[in-house]
């Protein structure tokens, strides 16, 4: 899966959220309240909010509003809050490799379409973090560009790393033989 394919999960998501008519797959939003603003495009739902797109992109929170770019069908963002729980699939390196699990936390998550960002953060105390297998980082504001899969910690970051990818990288893989060295 290309590294456009979150973004093009977020905006499948974002696109179900402003309610389109027409032939476009559907994408259930579940949640105790809906409101759409006719008049703004402004879609909001509130309460125990679920969004699902199997084997992609799971969503979880308790407030989320997605805002239309003036005078287009395309959502120009789309943020969650409070107790925001994002599941993403992202396919192995190769084609054999399982795909990758990624979860996102925090208390708000947001998408802005004009420069493809995600940026997620918390309340003081509780840093948002981002988990995979390979490992898990926390920091006040953490963001991810859609466009370069580049994720960027900021403020009071630490990452926690998977020993095992020192012990396969050999790094750490030594053994008590002397370097060899050349004589001139």
């Amino acid at each position: 899966m290309p590294k456009k394919t979150l973004s093009l999960a977020l905006l499948a998501f974002a696109l179900a959220a402003t309610a389109l008519r027409g032939d476009e797959a559907r994408v259930p939003i579940h949640a105790r309240m809906a409101q759409f603003d006719l008049g703004s495009g402004t879609t909001h739902y509130s309460g125990g909010v679920t969004v699902d797109i199997p084997g992609l992109l799971k969503l979880a929170c308790e407030d989320l509003v997605a805002v239309p770019a003036p005078g287009t069908d395309r959502i120009e963002t789309l943020t969650a809050t409070t107790n925001v729980v994002l599941d993403v699939v992202r396919p192995g390196k190769t084609p054999a490799a399982a795909p990758m699990q990624i979860r996102a936390t925090g208390d708000m998550a947001v998408f802005t379409a004009t420069n493809n960002l995600v940026v997620l953060t918390g309340p003081f105390g509780n840093q948002p973090h981002v988990d995979t297998v390979q490992f898990r980082t926390r920091a006040d504001v953490i963001s991810y560009d859609l466009a370069t899969g580049r994720v960027v910690a900021l403020s009071n970051h630490i990452t926690e790393v998977n020993p095992e990818l020192f012990k396969k990288s050999g790094l750490f893989n030594r053994t008590n033989k002397p370097a060899k060295t050349e004589s001139p």
